[in-house]
């Protein structure tokens, strides 16, 4: 499968999961639902790579995309645009998905599966609330372990739940790759994030730009190694090209620069 392909599959997700979210005003003031590709990418691991996707997949996996439309509603209010119409509407919108998503989930008669993606919400929740409680000269290996979890919880509950145990390493460093690229872009850019503050104040950094970033890429090429590792693994059972794959989630060095591996 080639990038044209994932990309078009990414998009009937997408799709589907927007229209199972739609609302008129929802739509005029605060836009299309955003569900980021990779994370579509990351929920399509099993039928990308052939595996048979059942009903209860696709539904399951459109409740996933819902909550993370969620997570991205909420988590891009601002305190400025917490009280104009707009910002108050986003946040109404970040309900609403939610509320969509346990419909989603009440046509699939698995409770399990409904109970992992309660943990997920509550176990990102917890760890974005941390990021704020990181104290100045705290380590910041649990802020970089709490980015997985921040990133790939519901994906991860989605994947172990429908039995796709195989493709939730894949899944969880692709994502977390992605979200290291965005952190280390923010930061370049001068631009403030939660995480990105609680870093600044950790052991070994004491507000330094330069030791943050070094520390970022580091974890980036790690996460990235792994991803194109794990999708190595998955992909010698057929399937898209690995490096297709990885440029999804924003990774294009191939492996042995990842890891310091010898191709």
């Amino acid at each position: 499968m080639n990038p044209t392909s994932l990309h078009t599959e990414a998009e009937l997700l997408k799709d589907e999961i927007s229209r199972r979210l739609a609302n008129r005003t929802l739509l005029k003031y605060t836009g299309r639902p955003i569900v980021p590709e990779p994370v579509l990418i990351s929920l399509l691991l099993p039928k990308i790579f052939g595996e048979k996707w059942e009903e209860e997949d696709r539904l399951s996996a459109v409740a996933a995309g819902a909550l993370y439309a969620a997570f991205s509603a909420h988590d891009s209010i601002g305190r400025e645009a917490s009280e104009s119409r707009q910002g108050q509407l986003t946040v109404l919108a970040g309900d609403y998905y939610s509320g969509i998503h346990y419909r989603i989930l009440a046509e699939v008669p698995d409770l399990r599966m409904i109970r992992r993606f309660s943990g997920s919400v509550t176990e990102m929740s917890e760890r974005k609330i941390r990021l704020f409680e990181h104290r100045e000269g705290e380590p910041p290996n649990f802020l970089l372990s709490s980015l997985e979890t921040i990133e790939a919880a519901t994906v991860s509950a989605f994947l172990m739940g429908r039995g796709y145990a195989a493709y939730e390493a894949a899944a969880r460093h692709g994502l977390t790759a992605a979200r290291l690229n965005f952190e280390i872009s923010n930061l370049h850019d001068g631009e403030h994030t939660p995480f990105l503050d609680a870093l600044l104040r950790s052991e070994g950094i004491g507000g330094d730009p330069a030791a943050a970033a070094r520390i970022l890429d580091r974890c980036r090429r790690f996460h990235a190694g792994r991803l194109i590792e794990e999708t190595g693994l998955i992909g010698k059972r057929g399937g898209p090209d690995i490096m297709a794959i990885a440029e999804v989630y924003g990774v294009s060095e191939p492996a042995s620069i990842q890891t310091g591996k010898k191709d």
